[in-house]
């Protein structure tokens, strides 16, 4: 008797949990359900954002001195890179005292670089942050790929850049024309002005394109244009990057200086704003180095050439408007 009403016992629970909850929802109530414990429950890991740092504060201590930025930014293996290459060529510099050209070469070329960290200090900065709150999309191209930029036919090929250099040079040649002056001797070299008259060794010409592109339409160009419009950007960029070129006028003699105000600062602008529409089409620096480190390195070439026959005794000709 006992096992039987055991039985009836397991029954009455089995069947009659169903039974209570149709009762309960005929009756308008809802049914308790089993809450699951936090044992149950598998939270997501929370996503850590990495601290936002500020463009401001990078790029001014990259302004300081090349890889300042970078530690700021917490990525030592770029400030390393940075601040060893700029102190190398401070001390090359220093040490070459007797060899201008070296050191010459060695102080533009920390130049440069300065240049060039500047624009490093304000990309990585926006990566850093996501690029959140910023409207124009900046270049992000490496020193790695600025460097190579003159020597890849598929930077080579593109028409404002072959287009580029050619255009330049007919404008520059026509603008020498239009500014020169003859020498009183007619054995002396005709000097077709709004040079700077200083030799600067051809090689120099990529770190020169590196660093001008780098900082005028790497740095500058973006944050006018953030301030302002792409066109504003432009405009902006390309009248500092003419503006910067005027202490080239301050060796000339008071002819050349007034034909390089009136042809050379002109030219060096429109050129600035040209190379900034080439980096806003783009989307990259490296045409603006490609076209910028060959129409420099072939004027320096001339330069030297030029110097060369004007020792010699023999007439040359000087065509010569570098930025």
């Amino acid at each position: 008797m006992k096992n039987l009403l055991a039985m009836l016992s397991v029954a009455a629970l089995v069947v009659g949990a169903p039974l209570e909850d149709e009762l309960a929802l005929q009756e308008g109530f809802e049914p308790v359900m089993a809450q699951p414990s936090l044992a149950d429950m598998e939270l997501p890991a929370p996503a850590l954002k990495p601290p936002h740092k500020s463009p401001f504060v990078a790029v001014g201590l990259a302004t300081l001195f090349p890889g300042l930025g970078h530690v700021y930014l917490g990525d030592m293996r770029t400030a390393g890179g940075l601040g060893g290459g700029a102190g190398l060529e401070l001390g090359v510099g220093l040490v070459s005292r007797e060899n201008r050209s070296v050191r010459n070469a060695s102080l533009l070329t920390l130049q440069k670089t300065w240049e060039y960290g500047l624009y490093a200090a304000y990309r990585d900065v926006r990566l850093h942050n996501g690029n959140v709150g910023y409207a124009y999309k900046m270049p992000t191209d490496s020193l790695a790929d600025l460097t190579a930029a003159p020597f890849r036919w598929s930077v080579l090929k593109k028409p404002e850049v072959w287009g580029g250099f050619l255009g330049a040079f007919a404008v520059v040649v026509g603008l020498s024309h239009l500014s020169s002056h003859k020498k009183a001797h007619p054995k002396e070299p005709h000097m077709h002005g709004l040079s700077t008259g200083r030799k600067i060794q051809p090689l120099v010409a990529l770190p020169i394109g590196i660093g001008e592109e780098a900082l005028f339409r790497g740095y500058l160009q973006p944050a006018f244009s953030e301030m302002t419009n792409p066109t504003g950007g432009i405009v902006l960029s390309s009248l500092v990057f003419g503006a910067a070129h005027i202490p080239n006028a301050w060796e000339m003699d008071s002819k050349d200086r007034k034909s390089y105000y009136r042809f050379g600062i002109p030219f060096i602008t429109a050129f600035g704003a040209y190379f900034g529409w080439v980096a806003h089409k783009n989307q990259s620096l490296k045409e603006g180095v490609a076209l910028h480190t060959w129409y420099d390195f072939t004027l320096f070439a001339i330069r030297a050439a030029v110097t060369e026959t004007a020792v010699t005794g023999q007439p040359g000709l000087h065509v010569m408007i570098p930025f």
